[in-house]
Formats: C-alpha cells, structure tokens, sequence
C-alpha cells in the first residue's frame, strides 16, 4: 500500500515538471492602433469585424471618430504586425501606439 502511495507520488511529480518547464505560456495584450482614413461607422465596422474575425484576437473596440482599434490578443497566437496587416487589408493604415503597454 505504501508502495503505491509513493509511486502515485512520483508520477505527480513527473508530471508536474513536465508541464511546467516546457510549455510557453500565453499572456493577454492590449494593444491601441491608430487607424487613418475611418470617416464613419460602416468604416470602424468593418476594421472590428476583420479584426474579430482573426485568430489570437480576444476583444477589438474600434472608434471612428478618435482614430483608434484597442485590441486584446493572445501573443502565442497573434503579433502588432500582424493585426497591422489586417487592417491594412481592409483599406486604411494604422499605427501601433508605442507608449509603454501600448504596444506589447
């Protein structure tokens, strides 16, 4: 019985190690980019929507009227330069806020 105990135990921590030292961990970012050429909502809809529709992408408020899409990706998923191209491809051109936090 003691036996088992401690083998049971030994695998618990096998794994543990296992797990924990060779698995990246994704960390939540927030980025603001300041998109050129929105004039109106259909345009900041359709900035959100390519971006929501992206992979990594957690959440995206897009404003018109201040220029900007505040996005909160997963950086194992997603990069700035990526979510730059998807704007991109949408017709206007941003750039990434490089205050500190901004663009991590």
């Amino acid at each position: 019985m003691i036996y088992r105990k401690q083998v049971i135990c030994m695998l618990m921590v096998a794994l543990t190690l296992t797990f924990s030292s060779g698995i990246a961990v994704a960390k939540t970012r927030t980025v603001t980019l300041h998109v050129k050429g929105m004039t109106c909502g259909g345009c900041a809809t359709a900035v959100e929507t390519a971006l929501k529709s992206t992979e990594g992408v957690e959440g995206v408020r897009v404003s018109y009227k201040r220029g900007t899409a505040i996005v909160k990706y997963d950086d194992q998923k997603m990069t700035v330069a990526k979510l730059r191209e998807v704007i991109t491809n949408t017709g206007f051109s941003c750039d990434a806020d490089q205050s500190p936090g901004g663009g991590k």
